[in-house]
């Protein structure tokens, strides 16, 4: 299979979406919370911005700001890190994640809305909830009231046009 190579891995805000590997059972409320602690411990480590989340039984979709590490290696810890505390639980030697993940350069503020839109709808479109707030796996809380997420995130300053181009990183704070 070909590799391809990221456009950009750093001073944007990225879409990502990672699937559980082939045949993989999907995963228990007690195992998305694992991945929630997974994703807040390699954000102590590698500092990034998380603007948006999701957690579902067979994948999750995450609206991050790569900081200095780029968006490269701060999803490898984060794969690592949710395997290896999942792959104890379960007993499992396969792999637990699809070994890609697929990521989206957001480029201006109405998509940023829209990803985040569609991020906290993914569990009402798959049946799992009845209304958005009710998914406890999802950052929907920290926006729009609710349930306080799990995990917290962080909430970036945009403009307030629709059209206003993200990059580069007009977001970010001088020297950080």
């Amino acid at each position: 299979m070909a590799r391809f190579r990221r456009i950009e891995n750093f001073n944007r805000i990225f879409f990502v979406t990672a699937n559980l590997g082939r045949g993989v059972p999907p995963l228990s409320e007690t195992e998305r919370d694992i991945v929630l602690l997974a994703l807040s411990s390699v954000r102590e480590k590698h500092a990034f911005d998380l603007a948006g989340y999701v957690v579902m039984p067979d994948h999750l979709h995450l609206i991050i700001s790569p900081g200095a590490d780029g968006l490269a290696t701060l999803m490898h810890a984060f794969k690592r890190s949710a395997h290896y505390k999942i792959a104890l639980r379960r007993t499992m030697t396969d792999l637990l994640w699809q070994p890609r993940y697929f990521d989206n350069i957001i480029r201006c503020v109405r998509d940023f809305w829209e990803k985040l839109e569609y991020v906290h709808n993914n569990p009402v479109a798959a049946a799992l909830s009845v209304e958005k707030r009710d998914w406890p796996w999802t950052s929907y809380g920290a926006y729009w009231g609710g349930a306080i997420p799990k995990i917290p995130v962080d909430k970036l300053e945009l403009p307030t046009d629709g059209d206003f181009v993200l990059w580069p990183a007009p977001w970010k704070r001088p020297g950080s």
